[in-house]
């Protein structure tokens, strides 16, 4: 028996197909769904009740009875699961671990995974996955051959441990893209010291199943970077902007959903994340032929590309609202030029690049200087801002995961002349506030705009109550008439309420 071993943390709605001859043993996907279950999560809601308020207790609190409720609510949202998730990751893997896990991330604490130094210090401590990892390592006395697949730096800290346990007659191997791109670094590692690095492994085949599913869906997934399948089969996933523009060839190849990632959109054209210029009369007509085709694209916002100001980020926010370009834009994430990446310009503009910090020896980008683009220190606040006003025209994905682009969100109510509580809402009763102060509190907890609002403790089990349409007369018969307009106004504009027709 080979087993062909995937640490965490990696996108869990992928699963692969086993290769001929070996046995996948998906570690990351086993963690998510074991933290998710009922059980867990009410001994986890228990404890924190048990312990001395503090504000990270009350923190971790709010989000696993958030989660719980989320996750009863049932699938009326494909994404609602991935937004629990998400809430129950953050939760549980606070301190003391110095893993901190999101659902499509990991953060060291006092580090990074650009550091092999980083991960060697942090595994000594514990993880949220320990208890995953000890399983697996469990299976692997009586395996032919261990292979740990790495496709990104995200699992190296839960792979290390892994491969620690893993005993000397059992032979070991490391690959993926992650390991081929950094074989000679991670060769040094003690734990990968005596595995071997196979070059001649074929890229693995992914299809995409929701955390709960049995099966996978019937399509190919294609991670960044890989090709779609030549076999002419189904298939959804990454591809460069411009390549939108044949949209017929993708009708033929089989897409369902192409992923596209964009730096800025004006009356010209766009600008692809690999720094490719699409005219946007051809772009809008590609788009069109593939909607009629039954493909959908889903688009990813790109922020800080070389030469993209400030302003630059702003006109393309407002012609993505006058004229909608894609099918949907999923959400931001910061414009990195990655290692290996060729050319020395970006849609035409030079770039100057600038040496890495010498003890980043697994080191993922390269940073760089452009005229006219946003300062680094500038680029975190500038991503929030422009996430939280694409939030007020449709729902963002809950992370970069391949089940949330398949999945369309729900769209979020605008209009209406009843009310009812936002679907991706909870009210939370707390033993303390979020301060750490004990004193019974209430608060509404929105996973999809990672809103908090302190609620009065009369008016929060109204709206809690308040799942089915309602008017706000009935839900609020309680108040002032006077008052009834100024408060269902404000819990709409924190999304607890949602206006709905009736």
């Amino acid at each position: 028996m080979k087993l062909l071993v995937l640490p965490p943390h990696r996108d869990v709605t992928c699963v692969p197909d086993a290769p001929e001859g070996w046995r996948v043993l998906d570690v990351a996907r086993a963690f998510c769904q074991r933290v998710m279950a009922p059980e867990l999560l009410e001994r986890a809601v228990e404890t924190r009740e048990r312990e001395p308020a503090t504000p990270q207790t009350m923190r971790e609190l709010l989000l696993l009875r958030a989660a719980l409720v989320l996750w009863k609510r049932g699938r009326a949202d494909a994404h609602r699961p991935l937004r629990a998730l998400g809430a129950v990751l953050t939760a549980l893997s606070g301190a003391p671990s110095g893993v901190h896990v999101r659902l499509d991330d990991i953060e060291l604490e006092g580090g990074t995974t650009e550091r092999s130094a980083d991960v060697l210090r942090i595994i000594q401590g514990p993880a949220l996955y320990d208890e995953d990892l000890a399983r697996a390592a469990g299976q692997f006395p009586g395996a032919e051959r261990v292979r740990l697949w790495l496709e990104k730096d995200l699992q190296l800290p839960a792979a290390v441990k892994l491969a620690a346990a893993c005993p000397a007659s059992v032979p070991l191997e490391v690959a993926g893209p992650f390991a081929a791109t950094h074989r000679a670094v991670l060769a040094t590692i003690p734990a990968f010291q005596r595995a071997s690095f196979p070059e001649d492994v074929a890229p693995l085949r992914w299809r995409v199943a929701a955390l709960d599913a049995a099966e996978p869906e019937a399509l190919t997934w294609v991670p960044e970077g890989a090709r779609p399948p030549a076999d002419g089969g189904p298939w959804a996933g990454h591809v460069p902007l411009r390549a939108l523009l044949d949209a017929e060839a993708l009708v033929s190849s089989g897409c369902r959903t192409a992923v596209v990632g964009f730096c800025s959109v004006d009356e010209g054209g766009a600008v692809g994340s690999d720094g490719s210029r699409v005219p946007l009369e051809p772009l809008v007509a590609a788009v069109e032929r593939l909607r009629a085709a039954g493909a959908r694209v889903v688009a990813e916002w790109w922020v800080g590309a070389p030469g993209v100001d400030e302003a630059a980020h702003e006109r393309t926010f407002a012609l993505l609202g006058q004229r909608p370009v894609f099918d949907w834009v999923s959400g931001v994430r910061p414009f990195h030029w990655t290692r290996g990446r060729s050319g020395e310009d970006f849609a035409g503009l030079p770039v100057r690049f600038l040496a890495p910090p010498e003890d980043r020896d697994l080191v993922r980008t390269v940073p760089f200087e452009a005229p006219g683009t946003v300062p680094h220190a500038r680029q975190a606040e500038l991503l929030t801002s422009l996430a939280g006003k694409l939030l007020q025209r449709a729902p963002l994905s809950p992370g970069r995961v391949a089940w949330a682009s398949l999945h369309p969100p729900a769209p979020v109510a605008t209009g209406g002349e009843r009310i009812r509580l936002d679907g991706d809402c909870a009210l939370v009763q707390l033993p303390a506030t979020l301060d750490g102060v004990v004193k019974p509190s209430w608060y509404a907890a929105n996973l999809r705009t990672g809103g908090v609002l302190a609620m009065d403790a009369r008016l929060a089990p109204l709206v809690a109550g308040a799942e089915q349409p309602v008017t706000v007369g009935e839900l609020f018969a309680t108040l002032p008439e006077a008052q009834r307009g100024k408060v269902e106004a404000a819990l709409v504009g924190r999304a607890v309420l949602e206006r709905v027709h009736a």
